[in-house]
C-alpha cells in the first residue's frame, strides 16, 4: 500500500520484486524492468557512483545507504530517484522515492541565483563589470602579482568632456556614447585583460601579464578606438613589489588626474 518504490534485487544485479509504484513512476511493467539488469536503467553519469554504492552494501550487510541517481522512464525521459538501502547475504532491498520535481525547482532556484549574481555584477547600461566586480577583480589580480612576482598594470581611463557633450546632445546620446566606448575599447584589449565601468563617464582596465611598455600600446590603441570623434584621458599604473589593492588603484587615479591636468587626450604613467 505504500507510495513509496519498494524493491528487492539480487546480488546480480536485477530486480526481483518490485512495488506498483514503479509502474506509475517509469512507465514500464514489472515484467520488463525484472528483465534487464538495473544497471541498463542507471543514467550513465550516474552508474559509477550507484554501482560503488551497490558494491559497498554487499561488503557490508545490513549497513544503510542513502544516495541519488536518475533512472530511465519508458518514454526516454530521466526521474531523479532518492534511495535509502540495505543488504543480507542474499538480496538488496530499498525504498526509492521520485524527486525529479524537487530536483527541477533546485536547479531553477540557482540558475534564478546566478542570473541575480550575475546581474549585480554587471553594468545594466554598458554590460560591463560594474564597480563591485571591478573591486574584487583587482583585490585577486594584486594578489596573484605579489604572489607570482608577475607584471600587472591597471589602468583608469575617463571619457574626456562627457558633461559637455551630455549638455549638447542629451542624455540618450551620452548613453550611446558610454555603450559604444564600453564595446570598442573591449575590443582593443586583449582577452586576458578586464574591463569594467567605475563609474559615470569613469572606467577601469587590468592587464594581467603586461609590463608597462606593452601595456602602453594596448592603451594606445584603446585610446584610438574611443567612439564619436570624442577622446579619453588615462592614467596607468604598474604594481610594484609592495603595492596593495589601494596603493595601486590610488596611483593610477593620481595618473589619471595629471592626464587631464596636461590637456587631457593622453597616456600618464604614474611615476
Amino acid at each position: 500500500m505504500s507510495n513509496d518504490l519498494l524493491v528487492e534485487a539480487d546480488l546480480n544485479g536485477y530486480f526481483t520484486r518490485l512495488s506498483h509504484r514503479w509502474e506509475e513512476c517509469l512507465g514500464w511493467t514489472r515484467e520488463e524492468l525484472m528483465a534487464r539488469p538495473f544497471r541498463e536503467l542507471i543514467h550513465p553519469e550516474d552508474l559509477e557512483a550507484t554501482l560503488s554504492r551497490a558494491e559497498a552494501l554487499d561488503r557490508r550487510p545490513g549497513h544503510v545507504m542513502d544516495f541519488e541517481n536518475r533512472y530511465l522512464a519508458k518514454d526516454g525521459s530521466w526521474r531523479w530517484l532518492q534511495w535509502r538501502a540495505r543488504s543480507d547475504d542474499h538480496r538488496k532491498y530499498a525504498i526509492a522515492r521520485d524527486v525529479t520535481e524537487r530536483k527541477r525547482l533546485e536547479k531553477e532556484g540557482l540558475i534564478r541565483f546566478e542570473l541575480v549574481e550575475s546581474m549585480a555584477r554587471t553594468d545594466a547600461l554598458t554590460g560591463l563589470p560594474n564597480r563591485r566586480a571591478w573591486d574584487e577583480e583587482v583585490h585577486e589580480a594584486v594578489a596573484r602579482a605579489q604572489h607570482y612576482e608577475r607584471p600587472l598594470v591597471l589602468a583608469m581611463i575617463d571619457l574626456d568632456r562627457f558633461k559637455g557633450f551630455n549638455d549638447a546632445y542629451g542624455h540618450g546620446a551620452g548613453d550611446a556614447l558610454l555603450k559604444a566606448a564600453a564595446t570598442n575599447w573591449r575590443l582593443a584589449l586583449r582577452t586576458t585583460d578586464f574591463l569594467a565601468r567605475y563609474g559615470g563617464e569613469e572606467f577601469g582596465a587590468l592587464l594581467p601579464e603586461c609590463g608597462p611598455d606593452e601595456a602602453i600600446g594596448v592603451l594606445a590603441r584603446l585610446r584610438s578606438m574611443t567612439p564619436e570623434a570624442q577622446t579619453c584621458s588615462v592614467g596607468m599604473a604598474h604594481w610594484r613589489p609592495g603595492d596593495d589593492t589601494e596603493t595601486l588603484v590610488k596611483r593610477a587615479d593620481t595618473a589619471l588626474y595629471e592626464a587631464k591636468r596636461q590637456g587631457r587626450d593622453r597616456v600618464v604613467t604614474a611615476g
